[in-house]
């Protein structure tokens, strides 16, 4: 029994990322029904934050941002995630085993990482089964801790993006009463993008995709066609003859974009791999031109696309939102789905 008197335990849980000058957080409430949109009571990005440690502190401190739980997300480039054939050896010693399976594939010395392993699909059944691991830079994750700590924030958690794309489409997916389909969702910045496919609340697959802005001004119509030439003097055209290498294209819009076709080729290996679970949908999460781009990718790639609507699972996220703090934002909205006790 609690007495109503008895101290309260902290709900909160503080989501943040803090790289080159930028300080992202998300404060959400835990405490309510798992069937309910996560409450979001506050959330935004610091820019150009000083070099000097304790100025940068003072100003994140300046939020008055006071949570029971803070996890970070380390950012793509401070660690990469590594998928191989899970080794014959008792669970305990898993991490020690993948030091050595890794130890070619990655690109600093293995003294200079941290790592953490989870089985791909979680317990799915297989002759080979394989395990992602996740080498991250114990440089990145001390000067994330000695962030937070100047800031007094006592970090918890350090998570990867993966898994907390794979957090908000799986989320999607109960909604959409589709939870053990298998789902892909594709997370879009303006530089780098990245693609999860889950099934079941797992993650079975995960790549990182350069961003394409043309296929954004494809999809709002903003792509300027560039101007169609008369053919040549005494030219014939005869099926088979390629009008762009004449200088006769048909216009920017007509060109393929390569993000959709490295979206093609993953979905392609994905069908390939595991013909047992075809993909039910793809999920777009993006700050913004989400049901144009879904639009666009749904007739290009002939999969079901449809836009994340961030109002619709958080709480607290207006739909006149700043879009640009937003897309900062996106990673973190998954950190604070998470459910797992692991921590990195």
């Amino acid at each position: 029994m609690r007495w109503p008197w008895g101290k309260q335990r902290n709900t909160l849980r503080l989501s943040v990322r803090c790289h080159d000058g930028l300080f992202a957080y998300v404060l959400t409430d835990q405490a309510q029904a798992p069937d309910k949109p996560l409450e979001v009571l506050q959330w935004g990005v610091l820019r150009d934050l000083p070099d000097e440690p304790e100025a940068r502190a003072k100003a994140i401190r300046s939020l008055g941002l006071h949570a029971g739980e803070v996890l970070a997300l380390l950012e793509p480039s401070q660690y990469q995630i590594l998928k191989v054939d899970t080794p014959n050896v008792p669970a305990s010693e898993l991490k020690s085993a993948a030091r050595w399976l890794i130890k070619e594939l990655v690109e600093v010395h293995l003294d200079d990482l941290t790592l953490d392993v989870m089985h791909v699909g979680g317990d799915v059944q297989r002759t080979q089964r394989q395990l992602f691991v996740v080498a991250a830079r114990n440089a990145a994750i001390t000067e994330l801790s000695q962030t937070c700590q100047s800031a007094d924030l006592s970090l918890n958690v350090v998570d990867s993006w993966e898994c907390a794309l794979r957090n908000v489409q799986t989320v999607q997916a109960r909604a959409d009463a589709i939870p053990e389909r298998a789902t892909a969702a594709l997370l879009m910045q303006a530089e780098q993008c990245l693609l999860t496919i889950s099934v079941g609340g797992e993650l079975f697959f995960t790549r990182r995709l350069d961003g394409d802005p043309r296929l954004t001004a494809r999809a709002t119509g903003h792509l300027t066609p560039k101007p169609l030439e008369e053919a040549p003097l005494g030219f014939e055209y005869t099926p088979g003859t390629s009008l762009s290498g004449l200088g006769m294209g048909m216009g920017e819009d007509s060109e393929e974009s390569v993000l959709i076709i490295e979206l093609q080729r993953s979905i392609d290996l994905w069908e390939r791999s595991w013909p047992e679970l075809p993909l039910a949908r793809l999920y777009l999460l993006t700050a913004e031109h989400g049901d144009q781009l879904a639009s666009l990718m749904q007739r290009e790639l002939g999969l079901r696309t449809l836009a994340i609507q961030l109002p619709a699972l958080f709480k607290g996220i207006a739909a006149d939102a700043d879009l640009a703090q937003l897309s900062e934002c996106l990673p973190l909205l998954g950190a604070a789905l998470r459910q797992e006790t692991r921590a990195l």
